[in-house]
């Protein structure tokens, strides 16, 4: 037998049979028979090989193991023991090539190596109290924990605030929810930072807050007291004397018996709610600022002295020249109009080094997002890292405030619902620690944020059997989804796909945060996920809040509104109710050199077209949109005499045929799914007239 020919089959083939054994576990995983004709192929070269190298018996493995792949498939669904079968086949294959070279005695040093090495990974290295240890031993510096500090308070708010109105009203819903919230993030905070004695409070808060959802029952009395007790026992631990309250694990009692009851007993009084100062994680006494904070380097702050500085000298010498027009000096007037101009100059720069004082780097951030992926992959049994790319990027500081959250949500998501567990990354051939990479851009409008995982993707079939057990779509209408309409659901309130509730998953509360916490600033997020491949949550945010009025506003660049031939340049309109979509539309179409105007819903471009205000030459709409939504609009403008002509092109997250089709007979000259990109902006502005364009 040739040594070498040999050695090469075997190598070869274990790469094969690695290929085999994923298809066959995504196959598990999610019924997608797709890759099993590759694998057949895969096979049947396997097969050629054995032969080619004397090894009937084990090409007579390899066809055993092809015929179970086939069998697999052509039952009309897949069985989980055909499945079971056809793995066992690719293991007894593998362990008949093991046998091949044991003669060999340098083959039998490398497979012992090897088994060590399999061993070393398979085997723990450390036991609970270790793990522990790791979590106890990562590095919090002061900066993430004085975060930590006014995060915490400013949550603490939000649930009092709410408390209050559910103690007025016991129905109100959206004041639970916002409780709900703020308790949900507070946990997720409080066990990143190593504070797990908070974080355990927050999720008994979470435990009694769903049993009331999912029993529709209004909060009691006894319930709302539990509440309140356990904010000022939360806010005694985050200001480093914990006192648990004397009757604390009987006012639980009495809450959890969801007994809606208005004779419950009331809130108790102050001073009981005081005593048994416990020694959980104390953490120093907080500041009281209310607003956030921003460290400024002192090469920074020496700039801003200079300038103010030179502003200071500039007011004397104005003030003096001041004194000499009184005498109607015309030489002191030149003077004057120089010291003016300088004060404007000065003024500039200083607005523009404030502004920069502002901005922090986002990669400030990295520890803080690094802990949150290591802590949950220790409480998951995971193994993951992260990476920022493009962390020099300088982002103002509220708008890292408002990211903090959604973000802190989107990497644990990534951990529990993404990242699978080493051996399962094993058996399927990636690398047994999972990726997390977090990219930013920035320009002088927005700022992009992508977290993307290798994991296993969104698990649609969980995600279906949820959604319609929760009623929030019927089987049928689930079905006729788009991909990326059915990836929006992971959104919905309430809904998760994990199997288990515990402190980092299983309420379907996260997501639904990350939605409503980016929406809040006018911003967008976007999901996209292949089976095996990953996801990648995709968050814009604008860095300035859009005018609230007028309803529309022209977008002309600086080039073209001043020029007298402007009238010539085509117009087009874009009709979005995202202030975020709209800009960055605005944007793209401006840097090809047209003019864009904007409305934030049909309503408000129908009122721009019939006020004669302008024509556009094209009209990007979007679809879903309050008052008039996109339908309307298009079917109304395509129907009039004097704007039929315009062209409309709908441009919209709704992917499927059906709305493509519908949007055509409507009159829409085309249809582009969302995002819309530059790559998408030849493509609509090829429809206007080559004259006009």
């Amino acid at each position: 037998m040739d040594r070498e020919k040999l050695f090469t089959f075997i190598k070869a083939a274990e790469g094969d049979l690695a290929s085999v054994r994923s298809s066959l576990l995504i196959v598990a995983q999610g019924g997608d028979v797709s890759g099993i004709e590759g694998s057949r192929r895969l096979l049947s070269r396997l097969g050629k090989g054995a032969l080619a190298c004397g090894q009937p018996a084990l090409a007579a493995r390899v066809a055993d193991c092809s015929g179970s792949l086939i069998k697999l498939v052509s039952g009309g669904g897949v069985s989980p023991l055909g499945v079971t079968d056809s793995l066992d086949h690719v293991a007894a294959i593998e362990a008949a090539l093991l046998k091949l070279p044991l003669s060999d005695g340098d083959f039998v040093q490398n497979v012992d190596k090897f088994l060590d090495e399999s061993f070393e990974h398979i085997l723990p290295h450390e036991c609970a109290a270790d793990a522990k240890r790791e979590v106890d031993d990562f590095e919090i510096d002061e900066e993430t924990l004085e975060i930590f500090r006014g995060e915490a308070e400013e949550l603490l708010a939000g649930i009092d605030l709410n408390l209050r109105k559910l103690a007025e009203n016991y129905a109100d819903g959206a004041a639970l929810w916002e409780i709900r919230r703020n308790a949900h993030t507070l946990k997720g905070s409080a066990g990143i930072v190593g504070v797990k004695h908070a974080a355990e409070i927050a999720h008994r808060m979470e435990d009694l807050l769903d049993q009331f959802v999912e029993a529709r029952l209004e909060p009691s009395p006894a319930a709302i007291a539990f509440f309140e007790a356990s904010s000022h026992y939360l806010k005694s631990i985050i200001d480093g004397c914990p006192a648990m309250p004397i009757d604390y694990e009987d006012l639980y009692r009495r809450a959890e018996s969801l007994e809606p009851s208005r004779a419950e007993i009331a809130a108790p009084a102050e001073e009981s709610r005081t005593g048994n100062v416990l020694p959980p994680q104390r953490i120093e006494s907080i500041k009281q600022d209310s607003g956030p904070i921003v460290r400024v380097s002192l090469d920074r702050l020496d700039e801003l002295i200079k300038l103010s500085r030179g502003l200071l000298i500039n007011h004397s010498a104005l003030a003096e020249r001041f004194n000499e027009i009184l005498a109607a000096n015309e030489g002191a007037m030149t003077k004057l109009d120089t010291l003016i101009e300088t004060q404007h100059s000065l003024m500039d720069d200083i607005q523009s080094k404030l502004l920069r004082i502002r901005m922090v780097k986002f990669g400030n951030l990295e520890t803080r997002l690094a802990r949150t992926v290591h802590v949950t992959c220790l409480e998951e049994g995971k193994s993951a890292a992260v990476e920022i790319v493009n962390g020099d990027a300088e982002i103002d500081t509220q708008i890292i405030d408002a990211l903090i959250e959604p973000l802190l949500h989107l990497l644990k998501n990534a951990v529990v619902h993404g990242i699978e567990s080493p051996e399962v990354r094993r058996l399927i051939g990636k690398p047994e620690k999972g990726a997390i990479v977090i990219s930013v851009e920035a320009d002088e409008e927005f700022v992009v944020i992508s977290i993307k995982d290798d994991g296993a993707g969104v698990a649609v079939d969980k995600l279906k059997e949820k959604a319609v057990a929760a009623g929030s779509i019927s089987s049928d209408a689930f079905d006729a989804l788009s991909a990326r309409e059915v990836l929006k659901l992971i959104f919905e309130k309430g809904l998760t796909t994990a199997t288990k509730v515990d402190l980092n998953a299983g309420r379907g509360i996260g997501m639904s945060i990350v939605k409503e916490a980016v929406e809040s600033r006018g911003g967008t997020v976007h999901v996209e996920s292949s089976p095996q491949k990953g996801s990648e949550f995709t968050i814009m945010l604008p860095l300035r809040s859009a005018p609230p009025a007028p309803a529309y506003d022209q977008l002309d660049s600086p080039a073209i509104s001043t020029d007298s031939d402007s009238e010539k340049i085509p117009i087009v309109l874009i009709v979005d109710d995202s202030a975020s979509v709209r800009r960055a539309t605005a944007k793209y179409i401006q840097d090809a050199g047209f003019r864009a105007i904007t409305a934030n819903s049909g309503a408000d471009a129908l009122e721009l077209l019939l006020n004669g205000t302008y024509e556009p030459d094209l009209i990007l709409s979007d679809v879903e949109m309050p008052q008039i939504d996109g339908w309307e609009f298009l079917e109304y403008v395509k129907t009039d005499d004097n704007l039929g002509h315009i062209p409309i092109v709908m441009v919209t997250s709704l992917d499927s045929e059906e709305y493509r089709e519908r949007a055509l007979k409507l009159g829409a000259s085309d249809y582009v799914v969302k995002p819309f990109n530059s790559a998408d902006v030849d493509r609509v502005l090829g429809i206007l007239d080559p004259v006009v364009a």
